[in-house]
């Protein structure tokens, strides 16, 4: 006897009255089986939530089973779990809460970020360029010998779209010149058909896009425009050349695991919002743009901004203790201090620090900061994020303010770009429900 339960979608009517056309033509149904197992229940309970239009059901054309339509399944199941309490935990999720998506690529644990089952601190202390951190974040395939990334091929008036908008204001931040990058070599890039028929994948747009980030720390350093990176050279050096640093193998190492530390930190509201818009089947370019327009905000990327404000030159700590004071006397958190997924101290920032120490220690911005971090935590018992972290390296390195956000930015693409590709793999649409309250702060 045939088996009803192992019938195939593909076999059912294309038209059954009350069922709408186009789940009847998509064969959306399940199985008994299927059904009872999903929703946790008995045939009879069932028999039960067909009879009260709960589930619809239709005849299998051999007449002797039902199958019932996926849509109503899924309704009735999300019902159950927020009888059950679990809606509102997925809804605790979202803050700083359980996880609620799977992932290959960052786990956070006591001792910072962990990079496919490597400790991203150990891959930056055995000083592995960025570049082969990065092809470890998409691919999960570490190479030993060093990472090169050809020369990127600049459309023509890139250069000049990016000294226009550097020009609409006399103090343009580096990540917002990112965000104009991005989508300008998004519109060079074409239609995704004029992409597929030249070849191009998104791993090697992804290559072609930070080191084109890359080139716009020329706007930080003495030439104040965009340049792009030279043939054979890495992300760190033609950053710290763009910078007017000297290519030193300490500063060269210092920048390299700046970069590497911050390359990605899961599901963070830049990252998330990648993985929406992957999600929706946007373009890698709309998908970092998304990133960085997210990350373009006070509580994360420019986070650095407000601790270089704070900790303003030439970072007197008596000066700043009282600013940090003021700032506690009004119920206004810290910037750069307290990272609430590592409650005794972020370990990036440890490791930024301690590099910092090692190449600036003797300077007295330098001994200022280091002397004040260790009063906050011994008065006050708060811990350095990885902002601050960043911030007092660039100090240490002697970079101008904003050098920092944009290394976090530079550094955070990598990451971006290795959850676009695993949230296109996963191949479900990020959308989660509103509870509707009409008490809801700003509602009318």
């Amino acid at each position: 006897m045939r088996n009803t339960d192992s019938i195939t979608r593909g076999e059912l009517r294309p038209s059954i009255p009350g069922i709408p056309d186009q789940i009847a033509k998509r064969g959306d149904y399940l199985c008994r089986a299927e059904v009872l197992d999903l929703l946790g229940i008995k045939q009879q309970t069932l028999y039960a939530y067909v009879s009260r239009g709960f589930i619809r059901s239709v005849t299998h054309p051999d007449r002797r089973s039902s199958m019932y339509v996926r849509e109503d399944v899924d309704r009735a199941r999300a019902r159950a779990a927020t009888r059950a309490g679990r809606g509102p935990i997925a809804a605790g999720a979202i803050r700083y809460g359980e996880p609620v998506i799977d992932t290959a690529i960052t786990e956070i644990t006591d001792d910072g970020p962990n990079y496919r089952g490597r400790a991203a601190i150990d891959l930056a202390r055995a000083r592995l360029r960025f570049e082969n951190v990065a092809e470890f974040l998409w691919s999960g395939f570490l190479a030993e010998d060093a990472v090169c990334w050809k020369k990127e091929a600049t459309a023509r008036g890139f250069a000049t779209l990016l000294d226009s908008g550097a020009q609409l204001h006399p103090q343009v931040h580096l990540v917002q010149l990112m965000q104009m990058a991005v989508l300008a070599h998004g519109v060079a890039a074409g239609t995704r058909r004029e992409r597929i028929r030249s070849g191009r994948t998104p791993v090697g747009m992804a290559r072609d896009l930070i080191r084109m980030q890359a080139g716009i720390f020329g706007y930080l350093g003495p030439r104040h425009r965009y340049a792009s990176l030279l043939e054979g050279e890495s992300i760190g050096t033609g950053v710290i050349r763009l910078l007017g640093l000297p290519c030193a193998e300490q500063q060269l190492d210092a920048i390299n695991g700046a970069l590497v530390v911050v390359a990605d930190h899961e599901l963070n509201p830049a990252t998330f919002a990648a993985r929406v818009a992957a999600s929706g089947s946007s373009d890698l370019h709309s998908c970092v743009g998304a990133a960085l327009s997210t990350h373009y905000g006070t509580l994360v990327g420019r986070a650095c901004d407000r601790v270089e404000a704070l900790l303003e030159h030439p970072a007197d700590p008596a000066t700043v203790l009282a600013r940090a004071q003021r700032m506690f006397d009004a119920a206004r958190s810290l910037p750069g201090f307290d990272h609430p997924l590592y409650p005794h101290g972020d370990p990036r920032a440890r490791y930024l620090i301690a590099s910092a120490m090692a190449l600036g220690g003797s300077r007295l911005v330098v001994r200022n900061m280091l002397q004040l971090l260790a009063r906050l935590e011994e008065e006050y018992g708060v811990h350095p994020t990885v902002e601050c972290g960043l911030v007092v390296l660039c100090r240490a390195l002697g970079l101008p303010d904003r050098t920092a956000s944009g290394l976090y930015a530079l550094g955070q693409t990598a990451g971006w770009v290795a959850h676009v590709l695993e949230q296109r793999l996963a191949g479900f649409v990020i959308r989660p429900r509103a509870k509707y309250s009409a008490s809801t702060p700003g509602a009318s």
